[in-house]
């Protein structure tokens, strides 16, 4: 239910609980009263979070326990903690709690996202077709591979809607004039081969190749220059842009335009299921749907989550823009999504001021009245970055992006916006800070541990009092809002893995907001062998110091009896870090990624038919991908030969029937019969991506297997496994390097000793 038409949410019913809520957390009680409503408070909302069928007003009240314990943590932490005992002891107290009231803020703007997530279903469209809107597909690339962007026109052109109402453009930003007379001989001559290379691509589906004189403004850039050159005036000229289209010409720009990144194949039922949202409300801008990556994030493979837990982009498009829909503040995430063309215009086009154009164009357009919706069904299938450099290559764009908005385009300041479309807005700019935050919490322990230094001045007593009953909720409540699409403590692994590295990019972009330039992920990337990722160094180092802080914690605990209530709170702290540490060390040992395209593993029913003969045999799809499938046969009567060509059948979720020439590459005979087969030349390559990549059945399937909540504890212990498992991969790893490395030199010294001796001789 939108929030507009929802009781519980009038324009002063939220305010007015959040004030009440404020109001009553600064009561003060003792400590023996403090304890008791604050553990009772706390038992109550767990015992409310086992209630299986839940009502909107149960939920908000176990969000609002949540923010009641937290505020008066919070309240006592500001006016009880605080005190000048000298100039550094005051700065690491200071920076502590600078980063406690950080997190807090992002966690209780998370509770106000998450009150109540909308669960949207696809409006049918109608079923006379001349009252569908037409649709324009935009394919912004720039280096990406021909392959890569083969795949995705060729998805693109399978979309189940009206031919004669869609048009699909590959807009190349790798070809450009300025890229094609590039004084570099090199260059140039790349950029005319990916030039004639596209365009070929083109002409074979059919379909439109837009290239332009400049690369300004980036993806922004692109995406307008092909906006206005397909607008109602489109046959006037626009800079020295060239439009070959190989199709039928349209006859104007689309009612509608998708946004798709080259390397996001969309499903052949994409629009069928968005398209109809447009339709119901007049005033809506767009539609947004979630990113499935067919490859697990770097951190994810390293540590290999990827198969057992939910993906890392899960808790964001799983639940978190769920509950930003309720809010009217779902935003553009820059591929997966359909705009109205008419609104775009309005605002200009693309807005391209931050590198983040398009939660940018979002905020424009909201703040304009108009309004997003958000539908949860995986129907795009894109690639994450193969390595953590490139990994963190990505995220620095969306670090310094997001902070660029927050302070060139404050959301408060938005004239148009709604208050809760503000906060939502605030929450998704600042929680990019976390790397600052998360940098203070793992040293915070160590400047007490190791120098001393007073960061957390409480009791024991205020310890049990305040603290425990926050951060105990504090993770039940997280887990009881994301624990089917996140796992426990898997956040603070993403984020301890990322920080140190976004600290140079966050602190740059405070100093300078303009001085940010577009970087482009990399896509694709193969490594032929496991390597140590050098930036591991550093938790290495953190490592060794926290170890050396458990040691300067016992000391303490012996020879200063009055501060064992800081020593064991420093001391259980710092243990939490080193299980963060340890999870980080293994997730940079950068396992090796060779295979030319991606598996996705699956369970689906399959017919193998032995050619020339009436024999065939059932067996399950175990994987798949653009080279050919796995499948395991459900009897032993048939072992096929090394080499052999066998005919599949199988179907998809739509009843379709497809039908594969394939060769078998590979048969293993442990417990079952499992075979490796790649799909012959013969097979239609179309057929081919449409199997693979058109049914949304299969990723709806492949997120539901995956969302399996945790408890707190068996998720900690599950992180602590996977993290000493890997941990000792990147071990072995680097001691490999150092040692091939320690031959390497000693052969090149030996070799300078012979060489400089026989010159030394030779002038003797």
């Amino acid at each position: 239910m939108r929030l507009e038409n929802h009781k519980l949410f009038s324009k002063l019913s939220t305010p007015l609980i959040i004030l009440i809520l404020i109001f009553t957390s600064s009561i003060y009680l003792d400590m023996f009263q403090q304890a008791i409503l604050a553990y009772g408070l706390m038992i109550l909302g767990l015992l409310f979070t086992k209630i299986k069928k839940q009502k909107d007003y149960l939920r908000i009240f176990i969000l609002s326990i949540g923010l009641f314990i937290t505020l008066r943590y919070w309240i006592f932490r500001t006016f009880h903690t605080l005190g000048y005992t000298g100039f550094f002891d005051s700065l690491a107290m200071t920076s502590l709690y600078i980063a406690e009231t950080y997190a807090i803020v992002i966690y209780l703007l998370g509770i106000f996202v998450n009150l109540n997530p909308i669960k949207r279903t696809p409006p049918p469209l109608p079923e006379d077709k001349k009252l569908l809107p037409t649709v324009d597909i935009f394919i912004p690339t720039y280096n990406e591979s021909e392959e890569i962007i083969k795949v995705t026109a060729t998805a693109c052109k399978q979309l189940r809607y009206p031919q004669d109402k869609l048009n699909i453009y590959i807009l190349d930003d790798g070809a450009t004039f300025q890229k094609r007379n590039d004084p570099d001989s090199e260059k140039s001559s790349s950029a005319w081969k990916r030039y004639e290379s596209l365009k070929t691509l083109a002409k074979e589906l059919e379909i439109n190749y837009i290239t332009r004189e400049k690369n300004e403004h980036a993806k922004a850039g692109n995406l307008n220059n092909a906006l206005w050159l397909t607008s109602e005036g489109y046959k006037t000229e626009t800079g020295k842009s060239e439009w070959f289209c190989y199709g039928k010409p349209p006859k104007r720009g689309g009612d509608l335009i998708v946004v798709l990144d080259c390397d996001h194949v969309p499903t052949v039922d994409f629009l069928e299921n968005t398209v109809g949202f447009f339709l119901k409300d007049e005033k809506l801008f767009l539609v947004q749907t979630p990113h499935f990556f067919i490859n697990p994030t770097p951190i994810e493979k390293n540590l290999g989550t990827y198969v057992e837990t939910p993906g890392e982009n899960e808790m964001f498009y799983g639940e978190i823009h769920r509950g930003l829909d309720f809010w009217n503040s779902s935003f553009f995430c820059g591929s997966g999504a359909i705009l109205r063309r008419k609104y775009l215009e309005e605002a200009q086009g693309f807005s391209g001021r931050t590198i983040t154009e398009d939660a940018e164009t979002s905020l424009t357009l909201h703040s304009k009245g108009y309004n997003s919706a958000y539908l949860r069904k995986p129907m795009i299938c894109g690639l994450s970055p193969e390595t953590f450099d490139d990994f963190i290559t990505q995220r620095s764009r969306w670090t310094q992006g997001m902070i660029q908005i927050l302070l060139l385009k404050n959301p408060f300041k938005q004239k148009g916006l709604r208050w809760y479309q503000k906060l939502c807005y605030t929450n998704n700019c600042i929680f990019w800070f976390f790397g600052l935050a998360r940098v203070i919490f793992i040293f915070a322990p160590l400047m007490y541990l190791l120098f001393s230094l007073r960061v957390y001045n409480v009791s024991i007593e205020q310890i049990l009092s305040y603290a425990i009953p926050h951060l105990f909720y504090s993770l039940s409540l997280s887990n009881y809002l994301y624990g089917k699409v996140r796992h426990p403590f898997f956040s603070e692994v993403f984020e301890s893995a990322q920080s140190f590295f976004l600290l140079f990019p966050t602190i740059g972009v405070l100093l300078n907001p303009q001085k940010p330039t577009f970087k482009v992920t990399p896509k694709g990337t193969s490594l032929k062998q496991s390597v140590v990722n050098m930036r591991v160094l550093i938790f290495y180092i953190l490592l060794v110091l926290c170890i050396a802080g458990i040691f300067a914690g016992i000391n303490k605990w012996i020879y200063s009896p009055l501060e064992r209530g800081a020593v064991a709170v420093c001391i259980s702290w710092n243990l939490f870090n080193i299980a963060m540490i340890i999870a980080c060390i293994g997730a940079l040992y950068e396992l090796r990624q060779i295979r030319r395209f991606h598996r996705i593993e699956t369970n689906e029913e399959a017919l193998l038919i032995i050619p020339n003969t009436l024999k065939s045999f059932k067996a399950s799809i175990k994987d798949i991908s653009l080279g050919g499938m796995a499948l395991q046969l459900k009897e032993q009567a048939f072992i096929p030969f090394l080499g052999s060509n066998i005919e599949v059948v199988t179907w998809d979720s739509y009843g379709k029937q497809y039908r594969f020439k394939t060769t078998v590459k590979r048969v293993s005979t442990d417990k079952a019969i499992t075979i490796g087969c790649s799909f012959n030349d013969l097979n239609d390559f179309q057929e081919i991506v449409k199997f693979v990549y058109g049914d949304s059945g299969r990723w709806e399937k492949f997120w539901e297997r995956r969302e399996i909540q945790k408890g707190i504890l068996s998720g900690f212990i599950y992180l602590l496994r996977i993290g000493f498992v890997s941990m000792g991969r990147n071990i072995r790893g680097l001691f490999k390097f150092i040692f091939s490395n320690l031959i390497k030199f000693n052969f090149m010294e030996g070799l300078w000793r012979r060489y400089s001796l026989k010159i030394f001789r030779s002038k003797i």
